[in-house]
Formats: C-alpha cells, structure tokens, sequence
C-alpha cells in the first residue's frame, strides 16, 4: 500500500496518531502531495473536520496543525481555500492564533481576536518607546480632593467661553500668575512692595499666540470689589507693572447684572481680533 493510501485508510479509520507519525517525515508528504489520491484525501479532510468540529481532539488538532503547516510554510501541500479554511477555522476554535484568525474574515470571533491583538500591539508599543524615552514616576493621590476650578466667577466663565468661541488656536489662560507671563527682570525697576505683588498677583485672562507662544492679550475683569481702597491700590500696582513691562492691560467692567459673553466676544473681536 503507497503512502498516500495508507494515509487516506488512518484518515478514514480515524487513526489520528498513525497519520500523524506519516505526516512527521517530509518525503511522505511530497509523495502524497503528488499522488492524484491526494484530492480524495483533502475532500474526505473536509468531511472529518466537520464532524469533529464541536469536539476536543488534541490528536486531530496535531494532524490539522502539521497539515497546515505543510501548506503555509513548507509550501508541500496545495490545499483549496476551502480545506485550508475549514483547517483555519477548527484549530482557531481549539488554539486562537493570528495565523489561523488571518484567513478567516468572514468569523466574527477570528475579527475580534485581530482587533484586540491589534490594540495590544499598539499599546505595547507606545509601552516601549515610552520606556526608552521617559523616566515616569507618578505620585499616589490621597482619598482627600482639595482640587478647585481655575476660574473663579461667573464673569471670568463668560470671558472664557467668548475668547474661546473666536479663538479656537490662540492659548487662552485664565486666572495666569504674573509671574509667568512676565520676565522677573521687570522687578528690577519695582519696589519692594509692587515687586511683592507681582509674584502673588494674577491675570484674569492672557491670550497666548501658538506660533511664538507669547502673551499678547491681557484682560482684567473689574467689579465692585475693586471700588475698596486696599483694592485700588493693587489695582494701581497691577497697572504699573504692565505699563513698565510694556504689556497693555485692558480693564473690564459691566455695567448691568446680566450676562456679558456677546459684549466680550465683541470686544475681544475689535481690539485683539482686528491685530491678527
């Protein structure tokens, strides 16, 4: 009996180990893979994987596999689109792999498997270069927050929301210190109380140019808390820091209780708006 034969005979006897211990050594396959058996051997393949495919066979599984391997990577075996993905498709179902997954497009579950192995690079990946590139230490908060929003009114939301609505490139930074929009070198030509209130004080809104990222716009927003005498007199110190830093500083006030978001949108449109 030719090896073909007798590999066709373990098969339909369902003698797994024996076809297997055939399939080990090369020159058996090559025999087989130019026998005209072998055609009858791939159709009757189809048929037993179809039978078996609800059931847990390490044996067929090891059949399947080397046969499988016979044909995508020896490059033996020219198995039909059919039987390969009938293979694909058992031994994908038994040991989920990319290559079995590959030639399955049409299997929810095989789509599924890429997707997540795909996320998993990805994300190992950007592991990777983070751990080549970065030294991360991240801190461990405690169960308190003592967090609060950076903007401290409803008139400073208002100016907020406005500059954002006309200036979708622009930096904006709302409640900003000083300090960090102007060189400490200006301290130099302040006295010592002034030069203290610069590094205290803040900056209701600055409007940071991207390319060069420089302020370019000030606003402070005025209320009647700035009507008080220790108010006036930042108010005053504020004023003389930017006029020595050469920054112009635009003071705003409203004069009705209502809400101003069109009147800044408009203001912030005619006076920072027309520069660009």
């Amino acid at each position: 009996m030719s090896i073909s034969e007798n590999c066709l005979k373990f098969l339909l006897e369902k003698k797994w180990l024996e076809l297997n211990r055939v399939l080990s050594e090369e020159k058996n396959c090559l025999e087989l893979a130019s026998d005209p058996v072998f055609s009858i051997f791939e159709n009757n393949l189809v048929s037993e994987i179809r039978k078996f495919e609800n059931e847990n066979s390490e044996n067929l599984s090891n059949v399947l596999t080397r046969i499988f391997q016979l044909n995508q990577n020896l490059k033996i075996l020219k198995l039909s689109n059919t039987c390969l993905k009938q293979i694909a498709e058992y031994l994908f179902q038994k040991h989920p792999s990319e290559k079995y997954a590959k030639l399955l497009p049409d299997n929810e579950l095989a789509k599924r498997f890429l997707d997540a192995l795909s996320k998993e690079r990805v994300l190992q990946a950007e592991k990777s270069i983070l751990a080549s590139k970065l030294n991360i230490n991240v801190g461990m908060a405690g169960d308190l927050d003592f967090s609060k929003s950076i903007i401290n009114s409803p008139q400073e939301v208002e100016l907020y929301l406005a500059a954002k609505s006309l200036f979708e490139t622009e930096i904006l930074l709302p409640n900003t210190s000083l300090s960090s929009i102007i060189d400490s070198k200006i301290t130099k030509l302040l006295d010592k109380k002034t030069c203290d209130f610069f590094f205290r004080s803040t900056l209701d809104l600055c409007i940071v140019d991207v390319t060069d990222f420089k302020p370019r716009f000030f606003i402070e927003l005025d209320s009647s808390w700035h009507d008080i005498h220790e108010q006036l007199e930042k108010d005053k110190m504020k004023d003389e820091i930017f006029r020595k830093a050469g920054m112009t500083l635009h003071r705003l006030r409203k004069k009705e209780n209502k809400s101003m978001k069109e009147a800044f949108e408009l203001y912030l449109k005619k006076n920072y708006g027309s520069q660009n």
